[in-house]
């Protein structure tokens, strides 16, 4: 929607700069004197190719989260959406989203729903939050609706604060293990072999393997460089491909450990999704073509999940359909089966979801618990390398001065 440009006089008679959005230059001296202020000029601004760039930024789930929270309390104590956006807009910190809140208010302000008028935002509002909020409008309680999305998403980034802890201790280890070894193989070590060289020492078999390794990365550090890349682009290009994303994921979800935390989120995330859909009021046949569409986290178990859509469409049960599908554990088609006999799905999938929630806890802490001592071993074989390869000569010439003596 246009910007504005403006100028205008205070009661204190103080001249004031600022920036409207509106509908027109008639709709823009309207909200400026709504304000208080008496109008001076106004100016349409153009938008720049950098503004549009920056504009499509997006929101950090946190403030999303705080968006969802607190629209849902005004609207409980019952301000009209345009009041909400508006207030809740004043309190935000982001610059993107307070712009996207005013652009919705004045779409919601010319007739539009609320769906409609987020739709506009896909890279702040998902297909998920979309559908449901939709649902909310349909039903009349966009209030829990949007309770329930704050929960979701609360629930999402408590998962991701947990990945994210577990990988800092193997990260910060793997990153002073490549300092050290840097450090010593390419800088110390060569040293000591030209000053051992010149004394005449002969290098034991361990110093020579581990000179002739440390001289060839030097001499062809460029080319390794561009083979990692090139072998990561490569990977990268096949995990977005469909098929080559399928395979790679399927065999990730056999990798011990690694394999059980992968499997354990998507499945986790599967319950979740489909327990805030399903008590929004979504159909099936919308549940699963948004479940299907990237949000697991694992292609092979999403390109599952679409082939056990297509047979729920055939007219087969959901637990029936994950069964003859395959992939997916027995405890989950079990735990759905029972939900479709009792008519409690909702309950199942919260109840899976939080059984899933806690495998994901404790497997990433098996996980963390089982690379500390990979790591201690690690380092120990490579220091112990690099010390045998020092000590080794150092030991020879020791040797020879006490035979001189």
């Amino acid at each position: 929607m246009p910007s504005y440009s403006y100028k205008a006089i205070d009661d204190a008679g103080r001249v004031l700069r600022g920036k409207v959005i509106a509908l027109g230059e008639k709709d823009a001296e309207l909200r400026i004197a709504q304000e208080g202020l008496t109008l001076i000029a106004t100016n349409a601004l153009k938008d720049s190719p950098l503004g549009n760039i920056f504009s499509g930024l997006r929101v950090k789930p946190r403030l999303r989260i705080e968006l969802y929270r607190r629209l849902s309390q005004t609207l409980d104590m019952g301000l009209p959406i345009v009041s909400a956006l508006e207030e809740n807009s004043k309190l935000l910190p982001s610059k993107t989203l307070k712009k996207a809140l005013s652009e919705i208010r004045l779409s919601i302000e010319s007739g539009k729903t609320l769906h409609e008028s987020i739709s506009r935002f896909p890279k702040i509002f998902g297909k998920l939050d979309l559908g449901i909020i939709h649902m909310g409008e349909q039903t009349g309680v966009v209030p829990k609706c949007l309770r329930d999305l704050a929960n979701f998403h609360e629930w999402k980034e408590d998962i991701r604060s947990t990945i994210k802890r577990a990988a800092i201790y193997p990260s910060f280890v793997l990153l002073a293990l490549g300092a050290v070894i840097g450090v010593w193989v390419g800088y110390v070590l060569p040293q000591m072999a030209v000053l051992l060289k010149e004394m005449g020492v002969v290098l034991p078999g361990a110093t020579q393997a581990v000179l002739t390794m440390s001289n060839f990365i030097r001499d062809n550090w460029a080319v390794l460089i561009a083979g990692v890349v090139a072998i990561a682009a490569l990977f990268f290009l096949l995990q977005r491909s469909r098929k080559g994303g399928i395979f790679i994921q399927k065999y990730l979800l056999q990798v011990p450990l690694i394999g059980q935390v992968v499997q354990n989120i998507a499945l986790a995330r599967l319950c979740h999704y489909f327990a805030t859909m399903h008590k929004a009021g979504m159909s099936i046949n919308a549940i699963f073509e948004i479940l299907a569409d990237n949000v697991l986290g694992n292609k092979y178990l999403e390109s599952r999940l679409h082939e056990a859509y297509n047979d729920i469409q055939l007219g087969h049960t959901i637990a029936e359909s994950f069964e003859k599908t395959g992939g997916f554990p027995l405890l989950l088609v079990g735990g759905i089966k029972n939900g479709e006999t009792t008519g409690t799905l909702d309950d199942t999938f919260t109840r899976l979801g939080d059984f899933y929630d806690n495998e994901v806890k404790r497997t990433v802490q098996a996980m963390v618990n089982s690379i500390e001592p990979l790591t201690i071993i690690l380092l120990g074989s490579v220091f112990g390398l690099i010390i045998l390869s020092i000590l080794l000569p150092l030991y020879d010439v020791f040797s020879d001065l006490g035979k001189a003596y």
